[in-house]
């Protein structure tokens, strides 16, 4: 299953391109609306895929990661410094600010400077979910780019989570491993608990999985609710994820005991 989205903000980045002016640009809207995709498919339209000049005239930063007025006076000034052939104006440099609406107010200054210094050789793109926490002074120097919500199928809010289920099959996968899991329960449900236990640990599972199994096992409701009840009250009692699989195991193995009068503190 595919989608064909933004078409319309897609044709007009395309329209820049053939024209030969690319502004600044800023993309705005809320999170999981493609705004990063748009963009970097723009990038590499850009520069013909060409990886080599993608790597050499392409900076791209993420601001939610600290970044603050030293980076912007000194790695993004030193890469906007940078002599490149411009090819008559058809290259130039790009520098993707994402998250950009949180750099500091005295960062944002800093920036918008290098804007106006560098605007004959590079061009920047900002991707923000909130363009009014930026300064009015960077936003007017830009072309902003509204991304709104894409019609999606009901059961799916945004696209991080259509990405989810299409690219991965996330349903199929966690089929998969209750499978996997059910399998190995069977496989070795006669070895002593502590082996067992052992055994679902290093196999990458934990007690949320051992739940899942024990939603799925044909016993009487009331008793699986006893042990699913059970299990949510005392596992924030261990800091050991191998000791509290021991322990349901206990009690799954015997279901004589009751659980409801047993308290860990």
């Amino acid at each position: 299953m595919s989608l064909t989205i933004h078409e319309n903000i897609v044709n007009k980045l395309d329209d820049f391109i053939k024209n030969k002016k690319i502004p600044n640009l800023i993309f705005h809207g809320v999170s999981g609306v493609g705004k990063k995709s748009i963009l970097f498919n723009f990038i590499k339209k850009i520069y013909n895929n060409d990886s080599t000049y993608i790597k050499n005239y392409v900076m791209n930063v993420n601001c939610a990661h600290g970044k603050g007025i030293k980076f912007i006076r000194d790695e993004l000034k030193f890469f906007a410094r940078t002599n490149i052939d411009l090819q008559e104006g058809s290259i130039f440099k790009s520098i993707i600010l994402l998250n950009a609406d949180k750099l500091t107010i005295d960062a944002q200054s800093a920036l918008r400077r290098c804007i106006e210094l560098f605007s004959h050789s590079t061009r920047f793109f900002i991707v923000v979910d909130d363009k009014y926490k930026l300064l009015k002074p960077i936003l007017s120097r830009f072309c902003e780019i509204f991304i709104p919500n894409p019609d999606l199928p009901k059961n799916i809010d945004n696209l991080h989570q259509y990405n989810l289920e299409n690219s991965f099959n996330e349903s199929k996968l966690k089929k998969q491993k209750k499978i996997k899991f059910k399998n190995l329960m069977e496989k070795n449900k006669n070895d002593d608990k502590c082996i067992l236990a052992e055994k679902i640990y290093e196999k990458g599972y934990n007690a949320l999985d051992l739940m899942e199994y024990i939603k799925d096992l044909k016993i009487n409701d009331e008793k699986k609710y006893e042990y699913l009840v059970f299990i949510q009250k005392i596992k924030k009692e261990f800091r050991n994820e191998k000791l509290l699989i021991v322990t349901i195991l206990h009690f799954l193995i015997r279901p004589e005991y009751n659980l409801e009068n047993i308290s860990f503190m």
